[in-house]
């Protein structure tokens, strides 16, 4: 559904993607991050969200989705559940609930991209969630994020939500 409105925008198509965990094989290299909060954290963060709404919105303007994206991974770290390859190549971010796990955050940082790091992530939050007592694992991006769909379908991931998510802004409200 389209609007033709200064204040309602289509900002996102968000897929969930799921796959039945069955015997998941740990990844030795990926271990649970016990460092502390760091700018190098911090930018994985950011750029797990460069599709995300809140970094393609154009009307947040005010580093609102840098400071959404370092609340998150804060959360994640203070509650044990980001994981990371050596060096801080890259990161994932995982939370189970009831035997459903889920993968939050996932980024490789730019100069270790296409080494196979996103396939040993995925993986490993497969094998902790696993181990969690999750038997099935839920990823949501962004249908615009291809290079991440096309990771998640040669795992064996399949879509299994789509939502169109738009943003309203009260043109008439200012902030002072």
């Amino acid at each position: 559904m389209e609007f033709n409105s200064r204040e309602i925008l289509k900002v996102d198509t968000k897929v969930v993607f799921q796959k039945e965990l069955i015997h998941p094989y740990q990844q030795p290299e990926i271990e649970l991050y016990k460092d502390g909060l760091n700018n190098n954290l911090e930018q994985l963060a950011y750029l797990s969200g460069i599709h995300s709404r809140f970094q393609t919105d154009p009307r947040l303007k005010q580093g609102e989705f840098q400071k959404l994206y370092k609340i998150w991974i804060g959360k994640a770290w203070e509650t044990n559940q980001v994981y990371a390859a050596p060096d801080l190549a890259g990161m994932v971010t995982v939370s189970v609930e009831l035997s459903r796990g889920s993968i939050g955050l996932i980024a490789v940082s730019e100069k270790h991209q296409g080494k196979g790091w996103g396939k040993k992530l995925v993986k490993a939050a497969e094998f902790e969630c696993w181990q969690e007592g999750a038997r099935e694992i839920l990823i949501p991006t962004q249908e615009s994020n291809i290079p991440a769909c096309g990771l998640y379908k040669s795992l064996g991931y399949k879509p299994s939500e789509k939502t169109y998510i738009y943003h309203y802004w009260n043109i008439d409200f200012q902030s002072h």
